[in-house]
């Protein structure tokens, strides 16, 4: 529950992208509803701004290469995380079976589920490479 209600509201995301306007979005609708022709005076008037910033500059999205990758670590990560549990079950600074197991059980899901995304992956390119252009 601490981390929903940690999440910024959507008045919050809006207000810090600026490319995100909703009274922009909702007058240029409303005057395309309620204007006959569909142009309203006020916008043959004051045309609309154009964006001066460049695509790569607007995107801040991570690429697949570094999703992927941060992917991979997460994988490795909770490897690492159930190793050390075993280990410590092992050599007796644990008792908790139930946390190892369950940790156990996380890192081969992921790494299942890392190994299918692979496979989709590899299936695609060669999908594309059986194409004819």
């Amino acid at each position: 529950m601490d981390a929903v209600s940690s999440l910024p509201s959507l008045n919050d995301l809006l207000r810090q992208n600026p490319n995100l306007n909703p009274q922009k979005f909702s007058t240029k609708l409303n005057s395309e509803i309620y204007s006959p022709s569909g142009v309203s005076p006020s916008s043959i008037s004051n045309p609309p701004l154009i964006d001066k910033t460049s695509p790569v500059d607007r995107v801040t999205a991570p690429g697949f290469a570094d999703m992927f990758e941060r992917f991979v670590r997460g994988v490795d990560h909770k490897k690492k995380i159930s190793a050390k549990e075993t280990q410590d079950l092992i050599l007796g600074r644990s008792d908790n079976i139930h946390e190892a197991v369950v940790k156990s059980e996380e890192a081969k899901v992921a790494f299942n589920l890392m190994i299918e995304v692979r496979n989709k992956l590899v299936d695609s390119y060669k999908e594309l490479m059986r194409m004819q252009v």
